[in-house]
């Protein structure tokens, strides 16, 4: 099989990837069209001309049979070996095993006979396989200059032109296969980069519109799209799905007292113990509020919620308990909200919900004489309960 390139985050990943891309499209185009040149060579030699020796036309048929037999050995090779294969190496296989056919078939039909439109299709040959490989330069030149010198070769064996016009002839013809292929990569190679920099440009404005800048987790706008996603994943395997809500106190008065750069840092340290309870890589942690905060755990039913939610507080106290008791004497407290998703519930009513579990949780924090931290359950239509 051929090594398929996987797409890296700089840019010479994504032009490599991008060769490849090229590279496939150009075997499909030179071996399309060599077979439409092969084809006409072969109608013009068998019917346009019926006074050519039987033994020319022979070795056409041969040269064509070698072409293709080589041709079936290297697709087959490409499919079927176990290891991986270079797309460089296809390339140049392809373009050696071309080039040298039409190199061959220039002596061979003109040595004694006036074939002389065989220039006009080894010109389409040469042009066609600049287009074909130019993302990689070794593969034209293997495919062009084979046939070039082959040409040139011909004309003053035969001595149908002086050796300096032939020559010259030569000369003109590398030239342009030269120019063309240099100007064919340098817009390639600039389209390519300009695209790999607008996405991800692109990639980045989307990832900053979906992350908290202060925390670094998902915002509220990326926990929507995500509850959405998991309600379908829930919907459709007729799955459990839980929801924490998690609020912090008292992080007002924390930034009444000390100011609001205090207030990101302690910010961060929660984010930090969130992140140190949740465990598995499809939970997902957001921040929904200015102190206010979610946890989606898909697969996740109430008892499994419980687990977690109590590893949660514990690692929020470790990162933030330190901290705050130097400015308030007293440590935060972790309140935290579990919905249980319903088949009948979409986005809008969790999130409803949601809110309405943040303010029973602050009332009852606030009503409490004894401040310390909450696990509840709130009932989508009954409210909280302890």
């Amino acid at each position: 099989m051929i090594h398929h390139i996987d797409s890296r985050s700089n840019g010479q990943g994504y032009l490599e990837q991008q060769k490849f891309d090229r590279q496939l499209q150009g075997w499909k185009l030179i071996t399309a069209t060599s077979v439409l040149l092969l084809g006409l060579i072969a109608i013009e030699l068998f019917w346009g001309q019926p006074t050519i020796d039987s033994s020319v036309k022979s070795s056409f048929s041969g040269v064509v049979a070698v072409l293709g037999v080589g041709a079936l050995a290297l697709w087959t090779v490409v499919q079927i070996i176990t290891f991986r294969v270079r797309w460089q190496i296809v390339s140049l296989a392809l373009a050696g095993l071309l080039g040298i056919g039409w190199a061959v078939l220039f002596p061979l039909l003109l040595h004694d006979t006036y074939f002389t439109t065989l220039y006009v299709y080894g010109d389409l040959f040469i042009f066609l396989s600049v287009v074909a490989f130019f993302s990689y330069r070794p593969a034209v030149y293997l495919a062009a200059l084979p046939v070039l010198a082959s040409f040139l070769f011909t004309r003053v064996s035969s001595e149908l032109d002086h050796e300096a016009i032939s020559f010259l002839s030569l000369t003109s013809r590398l030239l342009i296969v030269i120019v063309i292929r240099e100007c064919l990569y340098h817009w390639f190679h600039s389209s390519v980069l300009h695209e790999f920099e607008e996405k991800r440009l692109r990639k980045e404005l989307a990832s900053v519109s979906l992350v908290d800048p202060i925390t670094g987790l998902q915002n509220n706008r990326h926990f929507e799209l995500m509850l959405d996603r998991e309600i379908m994943a829930a919907r459709r395997h007729n799955s459990e799905m839980t929801v924490m809500v998690v609020s912090i106190e008292p992080l007002r008065l924390y930034t009444m007292t000390c100011g609001y750069n205090a207030y990101e840092d302690l910010l961060k340290r929660v984010a930090k113990g969130l992140r140190r309870g949740v465990y598995r890589p499809r939970d997902f942690i957001s921040r929904v509020g200015s102190d206010e905060f979610a946890v989606l755990l898909p697969d996740t039913d109430l008892s499994g919620a419980k687990v977690v939610a109590e590893r949660i507080q514990r690692h929020v106290h470790r990162c933030c308990d330190n901290l705050v008791k130097l400015d308030l004497e007293e440590p935060v407290c972790v309140m935290i909200s579990i919905l249980e998703w319903a088949p009948s519930c979409n986005v809008n009513r969790m999130s409803k919900s949601m809110h309405d579990a943040i303010n029973e949780l602050r009332e009852q924090y606030e009503e409490s004489d004894e401040k310390g931290d909450i696990v509840a359950r709130y009932e989508l239509l009954q409210g909280l309960r302890e």
